[in-house]
């Protein structure tokens, strides 16, 4: 008899997984780039002086925005169930807001006994190597077999109908960033959760995860998106001037907090097909607390947008507060930050892989289409 009786008795090992070597070095800047919104030819370069009244408002509607995104990070709202996706919601109303607070009680207690008892630690991770790429790039390339694709495809396929189904509803100029995603629900789509948790604890996905975020975590949102050459939503960045499109374009850091992403291509993705792109290591930029709220509160809040209302609320701000999550449309190609960007600037086509893992906190962007569509996966992974 051996000396392990029982193959149960062993600590679980991931299996192994390509993992593509990224073919650029990271980013060498600190910190994301700063922008002079005096100088730029498409705000303070073109735009009056804001009088005091639009500075009041405009002051106004920051400091409320801000109270709403400080009040999200107290609660972890990113960390909680999206009940407005789930089939049975019936609207906000008081027996939503009832079933809301009950949830957010319960969880929240749970979380705390949890810590108090030792229970609410991050996993171990399996595979090291997967946990020690994405803390030092930022974003890991892994190859899936095709069985496994072809299984995720299969669990996904009535979700991407659905979509489908939408889309040829809605003319292909009206058609808003929620027209192209379709959002997997538990009780709805309980085999492609299945599948994809399946296949991320196969590889030590999920351990990974737990052990980068530093609390427990699992599959939080599954979302089927569809991008075509007619969403071209990076192009015509100002469309009321004559200015060139800048190289940066829609190069932004989530509005969220505390989880991963992963996204899973359903068919290989070329470039010109929409490949996500990352900045490498950008994830370790310094961001202060107080600076990622702000930028985080001027999305919220409608200031980021690049139309000229947009665009005249915004330089209204106080010049400490202009800054913004989606700032690549604001980049200028002759500033001296778009180097480094672009050195360290990497898009994920399927010959590095059908499984992209990221940190939202680094630039990135995705989407954007020149040629046919781009079909992929989106997957949250977070505490729930």
């Amino acid at each position: 008899m051996t000396t392990i009786d029982s193959l149960s008795d062993m600590t679980p090992v991931a299996r192994t997984v390509e993992i593509s070597e990224l073919p650029i070095p990271p980013y060498c800047g600190t910190t994301l780039p700063a922008i002079d919104y005096d100088a730029h030819p498409a705000y303070g370069g073109m735009l009056p002086k804001p009088t005091f009244r639009e500075r009041l408002y405009a002051l106004n509607v920051f400091l409320r925005t801000f109270a709403f995104v400080t009040i999200r990070r107290i609660v972890d709202y990113d960390n909680m169930p999206l009940l407005t996706k789930e089939a049975d919601f019936s609207g906000l109303n008081a027996k939503t807001a009832l079933r809301y607070i009950l949830m957010y009680a319960r969880i929240r207690a749970s979380r705390a006994i949890g810590t108090l008892t030792g229970a609410r630690r991050p996993a171990k991770p399996a595979n090291l190597a997967l946990l020690n790429r994405i803390k030092s790039d930022g974003i890991v390339c892994l190859n899936l077999k095709s069985d496994e694709i072809d299984k995720i495809r299969s669990v996904t396929n009535p979700g991407f109908a659905k979509l489908d189904e939408r889309r040829a509803g809605i003319p292909p100029e009206k058609r808003k960033f929620d027209d192209n995603v379709y959002w997997c629900t538990r009780s709805a789509d309980p085999e492609a959760f299945a599948a994809v948790e399946n296949i991320f604890k196969r590889y030590g996905i999920m351990e990974a995860a737990s052990a980068y975020l530093g609390r427990p975590a699992g599959v939080k949102h599954i979302n089927a998106q569809i991008n075509d050459q007619d969403l071209a939503f990076w192009k015509r960045v100002f469309p009321d001037t004559q200015l060139p499109d800048p190289w940066g374009s829609y190069l932004h850091i989530d509005a969220t907090y505390g989880m991963l992403k992963c996204a899973i291509y359903v068919h290989d993705i070329g470039p010109d097909g929409g490949p996500f792109c990352y900045v490498r290591g950008s994830q370790n930029a310094k961001i202060g607390w107080f600076e990622g709220m702000v930028r985080r509160t001027n999305d919220f809040s409608g200031f980021s947008g690049r139309r000229p209302d947009a665009r005249k609320k915004f330089m209204a701000l106080p010049e400490f507060l202009r800054k913004k999550a989606d700032f690549g449309g604001d980049l200028q190609d002759n500033s001296p930050d778009v180097a480094p960007l672009r050195e360290g600037h990497f898009a994920a086509t399927s010959s590095y892989g059908n499984c992209v893992l990221f940190d939202g906190n680094g630039m990135h962007r995705g989407g954007m289409v020149n040629k046919g569509e781009r079909r992929c996966l989106f997957i949250l992974l977070a505490e729930i």
